[in-house]
């Protein structure tokens, strides 16, 4: 109860100023998360498990005390107050078009995917689904890990930045673009676009990408409609969920004979977001407990295990093989179980309130401008999704999630706008309704009004107007 009345006071205090769909707010509630799950699986009896939950309220009623200490510090020294939400809102969106690198990072990417899935000689989530609908289901965990850990290396960490990360987050950028500018055959190119998106995330056989990717693409679209909830926030979380449920039926994690798919997958999605980390967390911890403080050595080896030919930590396999009796599988640490079993208590808290404090500052700092690009909306989106949801392991998951290629993401859509390259202005369609109701003395004869590229400020071409076309405001 303390730390949900923390929770309404970090809420009132500042989420409502910015929204849940940042990574301050969505931490905060992935964490609540976390802590109820974990509330339900602890036994009574058991001091391991009740110092365990003790621990991970300590820890999150600091990261919510010092990120409002932080909010309001710097809303102090701002040179003005947190604007109202309506004028907050007010933010310019551009179009980035598919040309150039963003054409050629796809094109690459995409490369990468086919020639990784080539090397690998099959699809986990093809042969999975044949399987099932065939009566003869797969070894889908067998094939998973094979097609990570198998007798030739073939780079799956890297590979996962570009199929995972870079390509379906350019794809979001080009299908924005194309269905906002072009006609019929470049919208079905798109759609094509998106299919070997939706291929690649659920290929490798694992559902957490495509789910991450989902709420990624959430907060892209909150983003580009200038923080308003559109139809569409609405309608992309519907659209995902029955490829959700392909996953999870074609994995062949759904139990249950005598329930139809749809229930089945249903009962594992939702253990998914409820019970299958908080399990996992909680096994890892009565496992660390009673070992010694790691003092970081266990995050640096979970981080040597990005290198090629490092095998990094065995911490998630170890926890695995004390659930299920094997090593084929991973239960990582929960967040702050890792945090403890590297640190040990005190530096749980410590790192708690960094944790606060970082994470406000991004949030508070982050999209006040007035005018922002696709390329960076689908960057900071993804840089959200990444932090926000982390619950598990050491800063070594917030790698393999992405997070660096996000940021280059961010970073590159930032150059784009400070080289000057050419944008469309995204037009929201009250600024539509407004100008059909002003026109201009251009609108009036060519029946609507000039647009302006924000990047460059040219004048667009029209035919009353080509005299001026590419003149400097």
């Amino acid at each position: 109860m303390p730390l949900l009345l923390l929770a309404v006071v970090h809420y009132l205090l500042s989420v409502r100023h910015y929204g849940v769909l940042t990574p301050d707010g969505l931490f905060v509630c992935t964490q609540l998360l976390m802590v109820v799950g974990t509330a339900a699986l602890v036994e009574p009896g058991s001091s391991v498990d009740n110092a365990y939950l003790q621990m991970m309220v300590a820890a999150v009623m600091i990261y919510i005390a010092a990120s409002c200490v932080t909010y309001l510090a710097l809303r102090t020294r701002s040179e003005q107050l947190t604007p109202p939400r309506s004028e907050r809102r007010t933010f310019q969106v551009s179009l980035v078009p598919p040309k150039g690198p963003v054409l050629l990072v796809t094109a690459l990417s995409l490369a990468i995917m086919l020639t990784y899935f080539a090397a690998v000689g099959y699809s986990a989530f093809l042969l999975g689904l044949q399987g099932q609908l065939s009566g003869s289901p797969q070894d889908v965990a067998t094939l998973r890990l094979q097609s990570y850990a198998g007798e030739t290396y073939l780079f799956p960490g890297y590979a996962n930045q570009f199929k995972n990360v870079i390509y379906p987050a350019l794809v979001v950028v080009i299908l924005t673009w194309v269905f906002r500018r072009s006609g019929l055959a470049a919208r079905l190119g798109g759609l094509v676009l998106v299919g070997l998106a939706v291929f690649g995330l659920l290929g490798t056989g694992q559902r957490g990408a495509f789910i991450l990717f989902l709420v990624t693409l959430l907060i892209y679209v909150f983003l580009v409609n200038r923080r308003r909830v559109s139809r569409w926030v609405l309608l992309l979380p519907a659209m995902g969920l029955p490829f959700a449920l392909l996953a999870t039926y074609a994995l062949g994690r759904s139990s249950g004979a005598a329930d139809s798919p749809v229930a089945a997958t249903s009962e594992e999605l939702y253990r998914r977001f409820l019970n299958d980390n908080q399990l996992s967390g909680l096994a890892a911890y009565r496992y660390t407990e009673s070992l010694p403080v790691q003092y970081g050595r266990e995050w640096l080896a979970g981080l040597q295990g990005i290198l090629p030919g490092d095998r990094g930590s065995s911490l998630a396999n170890e926890v695995f093989a004390t659930l299920y009796g094997s090593t084929v599988g991973t239960a990582p640490p929960s967040l702050w179980g890792s945090a403890h079993h590297n640190f040990g208590t005190l530096g749980v808290l410590v790192f708690a309130a960094m944790l606060g404090v970082a994470l406000q500052v991004l949030t508070f700092r982050s999209l006040r401008r007035a005018s922002y690009n696709t390329l960076e909306l689908i960057g900071y989106a993804g840089v959200t999704a990444t932090v926000g949801t982390w619950t598990v392991a050491g800063p070594d998951a917030l790698m393999n999630l992405g997070l660096v290629a996000y940021l280059l993401i961010w970073y590159g859509g930032a150059r784009w706008s400070r080289s000057g390259r050419a944008t469309v202005l995204l037009r929201s369609r009250e600024d539509r309704r407004r100008t059909a109701r002003r026109p201009s003395a251009y609108g009036t004869a060519i029946g609507r009004a000039p647009t302006f590229e924000p990047g460059r400020h040219r004048v667009r071409s029209t035919a009353l107007d080509r005299s001026v076309a590419g003149v400097r405001l």
